[in-house]
């Protein structure tokens, strides 16, 4: 089940990295993923981004599709992908990461941390 996850995760963050996005701090977000239970959501903030690929792209991965900004509350950190291109998106970890009733040893930010740094993301801790 750990595993699953993680390819969640991996084919999340990829599925986009195909769409020119650009990101800036007062971004609009077209769209968002988010997996609750796994503890994970991806904010699309670029202006390439259309909704309706954020949408079809969620479904697919029978995540749940937020038209808007991935939630805030009980968020330990995000792993900016692709920074300072026209690919850059947002990874958020949540305290129910990573899901499954898993307790990562070093704690949920610990283990956030070093996904995004598998994924080549920058770490920003909540």
């Amino acid at each position: 089940m750990q595993a699953s996850y993680y390819v969640s995760a991996i084919v999340a963050v990829l599925s986009f990295s195909i769409w020119n996005i650009a990101e800036s701090a007062n971004a609009v977000t077209a769209g968002s993923c988010n997996n609750t239970a796994s503890g994970f959501c991806n904010d699309f903030t670029g202006s390439s981004y259309k909704a309706a690929n954020v949408e079809r792209s969620c479904n697919k991965q029978k995540l749940t599709f937020l038209a808007g900004a991935c939630p805030t509350e009980k968020r330990v950190g995000s792993c900016v992908m692709y920074k300072g291109k026209n690919s850059e998106s947002y990874y958020r970890y949540y305290t129910s990461f990573p899901g499954f009733g898993i307790k990562p040893k070093g704690g949920v930010a610990a283990e956030a941390e070093k996904q995004c740094a598998k994924m080549k993301g920058q770490w920003v801790p909540n």
